[in-house]
């Protein structure tokens, strides 16, 4: 799975690229998930790409396969762990309704306040707009009660980003969404198996100053 091209829509096509190599994906308005790092490690290639990074304003991370060289000899350290999973079918995902672009404030509603910083709502809902304007992207929201209390944004290949509401975790919403978007797989932050069930298929490691 190349998560480079799975998360090129929700970057900045002025500063992310490529430097000796080494693909990464910068988007300095927002730090969820995939957004900030490099997919490959090379020595020569650091000195860079940390550059490049320090230039727009975010700290230089890498995202690694999980048994992929570590760059701990320039002084980054594990900080977070995301799973490739397959997805698993479920009744819940009655639940969810396909939603257009026009819910992209919405949607980052949920996932802001889904990853505790709500207010990257404004920057990340532009990106969201956009990212569910290309042919093969869609998004989901998921409603308990009809509140709408879980989203997913997914492409062709894969769903790259999910949340539910911190209130409504362990009321099945994942689940919902998991359903919803089967039999595609999905990346998910370890740990988080509970809200959204799937087997690991690849464990991703993300390095960062801690």
């Amino acid at each position: 799975m190349n998560l480079f091209d799975l998360y090129l829509p929700l970057a900045s096509s002025q500063h992310s690229g490529e430097v000796g190599g080494v693909p990464f994906l910068i988007q300095p308005n927002f730090p969820l998930l995939l957004a900030n790092t490099a997919f490959d490690f090379r020595e020569e290639a650091h000195e860079q790409l940390a550059a490049r990074f320090a230039q727009a304003g975010v700290p230089i991370s890498y995202t690694l396969p999980e048994n992929a060289t570590q760059p701990t000899s320039f002084g980054l350290q594990p900080s977070t762990v995301f799973e490739l999973c397959t997805s698993v079918p479920s009744v819940r995902a009655q639940w969810t309704e396909h939603v257009p672009w026009s819910e992209g404030w919405t949607i980052a509603k949920i996932l802001t306040e889904a990853y505790g910083m709500p207010e990257w709502r404004m920057p990340l809902s532009s990106p969201v707009g956009k990212f569910l304007q290309y042919p093969d992207h869609s998004a989901f929201i998921a409603y308990l009660y009809a509140d709408s209390v879980g989203a997913v944004l997914a492409t062709k290949a894969a769903a790259i980003l999910m949340g539910v509401t911190p209130s409504r975790l362990g009321n099945g919403v994942g689940a919902g969404l998991i359903g919803r978007i089967y039999p595609k797989p999905f990346v998910r932050l370890a740990g988080t198996e509970a809200e959204f069930p799937g087997e690991v298929v690849q464990r991703y490691v993300r390095y960062e100053r801690t």
